[in-house]
């Protein structure tokens, strides 16, 4: 297949629904194909009847006649599968460039939320926004297969190092114009693709089973031979009738005492097998994929030629042990059980089976690893063809540094995302971040970090221009309470802000706290605040804070190296006008009661009627 280069001048919008609208047309034209041809097989085989009663009942045909509807049959009944395989192909493509609408157009209930792959007690994801409904998974993923989908998560969750990172750019760069590649995944398998489940198969190959004696398959392929050679020898002369059977029975006894003495090891290893004449063919189709692509960047060239090197590629292994699976269930055939015992198949190719996983265990935790890279590559350089304007960010090696021009928080539309500039360094390490009430300091601590997952995982960024060194993250921006471990939310804060404290130099944290030690009176918390920022900032972090409690800001001024900016608003008494502007300095009013007022709650309090006794 030729390779598909996207147009870039084109809108990723108008491109989706340009094929989204041919999609359309060819899907129904492609069942419109299906019915006919499942009409016609109807027609052939209500000729075929008329045929048969025409030779057989009313002799007006030669009986031999029907035989002409046989070629028939065969030649619609292959057009129908071919036109149901195509019009299932169609469909699936349809899928991926509907959900490529979808999240344009930020549909988030019509895209994965991810939400298996949250973690309670992960330090970030969760106030972050890495996972769930309207979270920056839903809108980067567009993985086609679970092993695509669980690495593109590990990636959110742990940031990469320099080197991996850079690498990652120049495969995304790279696989940005390859439209063909998700459209061949999007289409491999599509009646199972979602079918091939990873934690299956590596459950599958890393099994302990007790191995078979090496002495066992010589044993097994000689009692088999000698069954097959009998019948030989008896028609040939060789063996008598009587000599036939005392030979037939001592096979009979040999091939029982073998299968008894390994029945639990055959069991185990068939048992063992479970779906996975399911997950193989579509495992297959994928890597086979893969094999047959050439790629120039060295990362997406390394992982193509981690798919070829044993003797043969890895489609051609996979089929090899698909076939093997397939020829041992034919014993569950009732017309093939008694051959089935006497060749001693259900231990021959347990073996077999056996022989193959302890040959290519390594080699097949490597080819799915290689594809789950390969499938998160593609969602995000599809999540880069569908925002050009984003570019990648500038790694520095010294640090620690965090410098954005233009920074924008990636869930919102570009028609309502406002951009700010900050540079946090060794000279300004924290920002004290003040403003009235919903002027925009969550967002603002959430788009810092949100671009910091990008960055750190080799993905284009929302700012203009970024440049940051490697970073472990912390946040305490959604902190919750627990019920069950008797944690109230003062001290689930403090524990993630210690945990930050113990990390901080290893190598460099960046920090956000939204909101910090809200569940405690202004005196201890301006206090602990500034021992917090003190720790944090002796061990080199750099990061940002929020706050409505203005004591707050005077850290800033004791000798630390912070800086205070803020967000306000604009309105007057029953409105609410916010720029969601950074603004050096600190805020000098509030909103509270201007929100109050809107709410209707001052009049409520005024009008209250106490009723009399």
């Amino acid at each position: 297949m030729p390779h598909t280069l996207a147009d870039t001048s084109v809108p990723a919008s108008d491109f989706y629904n340009r094929r989204t609208e041919e999609l359309r047309t060819a899907t129904s034209t492609a069942f419109s194909n299906y019915s006919k041809y499942s009409g016609a097989l109807v027609a052939v085989g209500v000729l075929a009847c008329f045929l048969l009663y025409e030779g057989a009942v009313a002799k007006s045909l030669p009986l031999w006649s029907a035989a002409f509807v046989v070629p028939v049959a065969a030649v619609v009944e292959y057009q129908r599968r071919r036109s149901r395989l195509n019009f299932s192909k169609l469909r699936s493509l349809s899928a991926f460039y509907e959900k490529g609408i979808a999240r344009l157009a930020h549909n988030w209930k019509s895209l994965d939320a991810g939400d298996n792959f949250l973690l309670e007690d992960h330090h970030y994801a969760k106030d972050l926004d890495l996972f769930g409904n309207g979270s920056l998974y839903s809108l980067l993923c567009s993985a086609r297969t679970q092993i695509g989908c669980e690495t593109l998560a590990g990636w959110m969750a742990s940031p990469a190092n320099v080197p991996e990172i850079r690498a990652r750019q120049v495969a995304i760069v790279e696989l940005r114009n390859r439209r063909d590649l998700p459209e061949l995944l999007a289409v491999a398998a599509p009646l199972q693709a979602f079918d091939f489940r990873p934690v299956f198969l590596k459950t599958w190959v890393t099994e302990q089973i007790d191995p078979f004696p090496q002495w066992l398959p010589y044993l097994t392929w000689t009692l088999a031979v000698a069954t097959i050679a009998l019948p030989v020898l008896y028609f040939a002369g060789a063996l008598t009738l009587p000599a036939l059977w005392r030979i037939v029975a001592l096979l009979f006894v040999a091939d029982g005492i073998v299968a008894l003495s390994f029945r639990s090891r055959v069991k185990s290893v068939l048992d063992s097998l479970g779906s996975l004449s399911i997950e193989l063919p579509v495992l297959r189709a994928l890597l086979s994929i893969v094999e047959h692509e050439k790629f120039s960047s060295p990362k997406l060239a390394n992982l193509a030629s981690s798919l070829h090197g044993g003797k043969l590629p890895a489609s051609q292994s996979l089929l090899r042990l698909y076939r093997l699976v397939r020829l041992v269930k034919l014993r569950d055939d009732e017309l093939f059980a008694y051959p089935a015992f006497c060749l001693l198949w259900g231990t021959q190719f347990a073996m077999a089976i056996d022989r193959w996983r302890s040959r290519h265990k390594d080699q097949l935790l490597q080819w799915m690893q290689a594809l789950g890279e390969l499938d998160a590559l593609i969602s995000i350089s599809t999540y880069f063809y569908e925002h050009p304007a984003d570019p990648f960010p500038e790694l520095s090696e010294s640090g620690p540094l965090f410098d954005a021009q233009g920074l924008g928080h990636p869930l919102l539309k570009d028609d309502v995302c406002v951009r700010n500039d900050l540079r946090l360094d060794k000279h300004t390490q924290f920002l004290i971040v003040s403003g009235s009430n919903m002027s925009g300091k969550s967002t603002f601590l959430r788009a810092i970090g949100m671009n910091a997952v990008l960055a750190l995982m080799g993905a284009p960024v929302r700012c203009n221009s970024l440049k940051l060194s490697p970073f472990i993250i912390g946040a305490a921006v959604r902190i919750q309470d627990s019920l069950t471990d008797g944690r109230s939310h003062f001290m689930a804060e403090m524990q993630r802000l210690r945990w930050m404290i113990e990390i901080a130099a290893k190598p460099c944290l960046l920090f956000l706290a939204d909101e910090i030690m809200s569940g405690t009176n202004s005196h201890d918390r301006r206090i602990a605040t500034e021992w917090v920022l003190r720790a944090l900032t002796l061990r080199g972090a750099i990061g940002a804070i929020s706050t409505h409690d203005l004591a707050l800001t005077e850290i800033a001024a004791n000798g630390l190296p912070g800086r205070n900016v803020f967000f306000k608003d604009s309105g007057e008494s029953g409105t609410l006008i916010f720029d969601y502007k950074l603004r050096d300095g600190i805020l000098a009013h509030s909103n509270a009661l201007n929100i109050a007022h809107i709410l209707g709650i001052d009049t409520a309090a005024t009008n209250l009627t106490h009723p009399k006794d």
